[in-house]
């Protein structure tokens, strides 16, 4: 058998190149790229300009970048002294990017640059679909023009609705909306390098992998597993190439003839024998380029984790080895641990990968692109080293999709299912071919049975468009319904557009202030805004002599009102200090605080306390009168600011602020004096002057998901009651809610429903009656959640010798209860002269509760010295049928991070 050389790479002629751009589905998908970059910038700005970035990691990251850009490679002092990013990660990248700021020297460059990479990747994903659904044709039905040209454009709608995928990815989203990191980088570049692969453009691949290596540390190993990928795809196409059939040497002498007119006039991939194409050879050889990978990135990888970090995490973190793996848990805290552990303890691994939110992670993973890439599993097992360190650690950021851990990941899962779109293009393509030649062979019929035998054995022709608008209507409704839920744009179902009020515009006014070159020291939310200088340390660090060559600061900007990392009562006391010593005000207004050491005065201005004391105004009767109370909510986080106002009276020295926030059951949850909000420690009721309008916002809490707010200043209380909806808005309802007579009603009316209703009829030893009526919610609950109950007692005053039960049955059993006098958030209250007591009430659920058998809710009045109950028109209680609890919902990304926040989760 004669030997013949691997087919070589082609290269598009302008002809193609000009076909390519008369493609409507890719016009459309760019219009789409396009739209994404300005909606994704869009909301990174905001979030940056709202002061929700940080720190850690934008103003790390950005000053990195930025010392890079003056030739002082990723040096950074977010840790009060000059080190190098090196200490965490090696991110050669971060110095590649650069020169960016050379043309325009703005953090928002790097925020617009990683939305562009992600959006970039649309291109080598739409034309890696497009060539792996026509290497699926078979040569006989490329040479023949009338039936490759209608199933080329066959494969364009595929190839979109792929695209579509990948930029509706909340998983990619999440990461652009994670300030910056240098992972979501990496994205764009392992598609291009999967297409330089397919189409044989090995000097491309080359490129494109080995910037995969330089993105971080353990990104070498992706590259790695490409190179493996390079070296097994050369292998397969020499294979074929060698096996010497009919179609290889078909193939050969096309190669030697001129292209026909006719075939010019197809539409086909770069891959394809009747295109007008040139067989420039590679200058890199196949099995080369896949070894140089591998080899390079195992030891670049080697080297940077195991001898870069360590060196310069020392200093640091005072430990030898990447503090990163130290998130692996029962796995262990280094990287000999961890490996070990992997392979001594499957059991442990399985257990860990089992548990419901790393499924979940899995499957969201899959979701994305319709459960297409379960056809290219090959693909994702090259995508090992980076899930299985998500999967499997212990911080929940990582394996809940949220972060920027997984931005890698889609550029995998799609290149899965760009293969898996192919080989089932290839299974339905031949499946219909080979009913097409049995239509030649039918005896001669009536018309309709000619018709319809037509239609179907004709089936290449006659069913494949169908079968097509199958599968992109299939992948569509997947992407679609999964971006609705889960997708972090508009319309998404974790779409969290931050506020940028006229207090964050302030901001400029400060920065643009501070000489360029200074060394400053601001607080966490500021630190971003100010990262482009050599020195720029987080409030208070820099303030003292660092060790050289870093400088001391000789300005701080600092914003009280917004996240400082510090307790109110001790940045005000470091300002003290500073103002004590050679420091002094530049400027200040609205909780901003520019100082410099060596000028300004030492007195802060009356503009400073603008964000507390808001407004001037007439002196009310009473010592303080509550104006408003409002909510300043963080969804994503179910993170509350509570926003209280009150008008100061004619003698300030009686005004005495205090704040309760309560549940149902009057449990005390949080006051003022739990944690100093900003507004009462710079501006104290002491200095309060008659008329004065006051705001004070408490510092951040994480409430149940029912309470209310008791404020002083008010004659009714509670002052407001807050619900927060399944859906995870906070929302405010009525206030005279426990005094309406139609209270089943307004419950709904207010997002409480939907609900169940049961009534009763009480009757008293004196021969009195009096209704009832329960509302409960339809809702199953889980173990451990807490049930509201909503009872309506007609009567206009309660008999002090009687007490309401509340219990919670299971098959008869009590499992729970809540005893006591009717309340709805405050001592009972006659409804305003009417005939009813509102009472509001919770029933926790055990949390052990099974999730079976036959629970109800009763409902009675007893005599707590005697223990007899009142009788009700049918036996003694009012019950109620309640359904079986459920298994509890999978834990979101607050609650994995922040126990506090799982009292708020409404149903999922």
């Amino acid at each position: 058998m004669t030997s013949h050389p691997p087919p070589q790479p082609a290269i598009a002629s302008p002809t193609h190149w000009r076909r390519r751009l008369r493609d409507p589905y890719l016009w459309a998908l760019l219009a789409l790229a396009a739209i994404y970059v300005v909606v994704f910038t869009r909301l990174a700005w905001e979030l940056h300009a709202g002061m929700r970035t940080h720190r850690s990691d934008l103003g790390q990251i950005d000053q990195a970048v930025w010392n890079s850009s003056r030739g002082r490679w990723l040096a950074q002092t977010d840790n009060g002294f000059e080190a190098t990013r090196l200490t965490d990660h090696v991110e050669p990248m971060l110095v590649l990017i650069s020169p960016i700021f050379w043309l325009w020297d703005d953090v928002r460059a790097l925020l617009l640059l990683q939305v562009l990479a992600a959006a970039v990747g649309v291109l080598p994903l739409y034309f890696l679909t497009l060539h792996q659904c026509e290497q699926l044709l078979s040569l006989r039905a490329r040479l023949q023009v009338w039936r490759m040209e209608p199933l080329q454009h066959l494969v364009r709608p595929l190839a979109f609705a792929l695209g579509v995928a990948y930029l509706l990815a909340p998983q990619l989203q999440s990461a652009l909306l994670t300030e910056f990191h240098a992972a979501p980088l990496a994205t764009p570049l392992i598609l291009w390098a999967f297409w330089a692969v397919a189409t044989q453009r090995w000097g491309q691949f080359v490129v494109a992998a080995l910037l995969v290596a330089a993105v971080k540390e353990e990104m070498a190993l992706l590259a790695a597993g490409l190179g493996a990928w390079a070296l097994w795809r050369a292998w397969w196409e020499g294979g074929k190439a060698r096996a010497g059939d009919w179609t290889a040497g078909r193939l050969r002498r096309l190669r030697q003839q001129p292209p026909s007119p006719i075939a010019n006039r197809s539409i086909s991939n770069l891959q394809s024998p009747n295109l007008p194409i040139s067989t420039l050879h590679s200058p890199i050889p196949p099995f080369f380029a896949g070894a140089t990978v591998l080899l390079l990135s195992l030891l670049w990888f080697s080297l940077a984790t195991f001898v870069i970090v360590p060196a310069h995490a020392a200093p640091v973190y005072g430990a030898v080895e990447s503090t990163y793996f130290q998130r692996y848990g029962a796995l262990g805290d280094s990287s000999a641990d961890i490996l070990r552990s992997i392979v001594t303890r499957p059991d442990l691994v399985l257990t860990i990968a089992a548990e419901p939110p790393r499924v979940a992670y899995l499957v969201g993973l899959l979701v994305i692109f319709a459960w297409l890439p379960l056809l290219g599993l090959e693909v994702l097992l090259l995508s090992l080293p980076l899930l299985l360190a998500n999967l499997l650690s212990a911080y929940p950021a990582q394996y809940y999709g949220e972060f920027h851990y997984s931005a890698p990941l889609i550029a995998y899962a799609a290149v899965a299912a760009a293969y898996g779109v192919g080989r089932l293009w290839r299974f339905l393509a031949r499946r219909l071919e080979r009913a097409s030649p049995a239509f030649q062979h039918l005896p001669a019929q009536d018309a309709a049975t000619m018709a319809a035998a037509a239609l179907v054995q004709n089936a290449r022709t006659a069913l494949l468009p169908i079968v097509t608008v199958g599968l992109v209507s299939w992948v569509l409704v997947w992407t679609v319904g999964n971006y609705l839920q889960h997708g972090r744009g508009p319309w998404g179902g974790r779409y969290d557009a931050p506020a940028v009020t006229a207090h964050h515009h302030l901001l400029e006014r400060f920065t643009a202030q501070i000489p360029a070159a200074a060394a400053v020291t601001a607080t966490a939310g500021v630190q971003p805004h100010v990262s482009h200088r050599r020195f720029v340390y987080q409030f208070p660090l820099g303030l003292d002599a660092p060790t050289p060559p870093a400088e001391q600061a000789t300005w701080a900007l600092l914003d009280v009102t917004t996240n400082t990392d510090m307790a109110p009562g001790d940045l005000k006391a470091r300002v003290m200090e500073m103002l004590a010593d050679d420091w002094g005000v530049v400027d200040a207004a609205d909780g901003f605080l520019l100082l410099a050491r060596g000028q300004g005065d030492k007195t802060i201005p009356d503009a400073f306390f603008t964000f507390t004391r808001i407004a001037q105004g007439d002196a009310p009767d009473a010592s303080l009168e509550l104006v408003a109370v409002a909510s300043d909510d963080w969804p994503r986080w179910r993170q509350t600011r509570l926003v209280f106002e009150w008008q100061v009276g004619g003698e300030p020295g009686a005004a005495s602020p205090w704040v309760e926030i309560v549940t149902p059951q009057q449990e005390v949850l949080a006051t003022l004096n739990t944690a100093a909000p900003p507004a009462l420690v710079w501006l104290p009721p002491a200095a309060w002057q008659p008329g004065d309008r006051v705001r004070v916002t408490t510092l951040p809490l994480h409430l149940p998901r029912t309470f209310a707010v008791r404020a002083a200043g008010r004659n009714t209380q509670p002052a407001a009651i807050f619900h927060r909806l399944p859906n995870g808005v906070l929302t405010q309802l009525p206030d005279d809610l426990g005094a309406t007579p139609d209270l089943g009603e307004a419950l709904t009316a207010a997002g409480l429903g939907p609900l169940t209703m049961a009534t009763g009829e009480i009757h008293f030893a004196d021969g009195m009656t009096a209704p009832l009526r329960m509302w409960v919610e339809t809702q199953p609950g889980w173990p451990g959640a807490i049930r509201n109950v909503w009872l309506q007692w007609g009567l206009a005053t309660w008999p002090p010798e009687l007490s309401a039960f509340v219990h919670l049955r299971r098959n008869g059993e009590t499992l729970a209860q809540a005893d006591g006098i009717p309340t709805f958030w405050s001592a009972p209250r006659p409804g305003e002269g009417a005939a009813f007591l509102n009472d509001w009430r919770q029933v926790k659920l055990p949390a052990d509760a099974p999730t079976d058998g036959a629970w109800t809710l009763a409902v009675g009045l007893y005599d707590p010295q005697s223990g007899e109950r009142v009788p009700l028109a049918d036996g003694d209680e009012l019950v109620i049928a309640l359904p079986a609890p459920t298994a509890p919902p999978i834990a979101d990304q607050a609650c994995a991070l922040i126990p506090a926040t799982c009292g708020g989760m409404g149903e999922q």
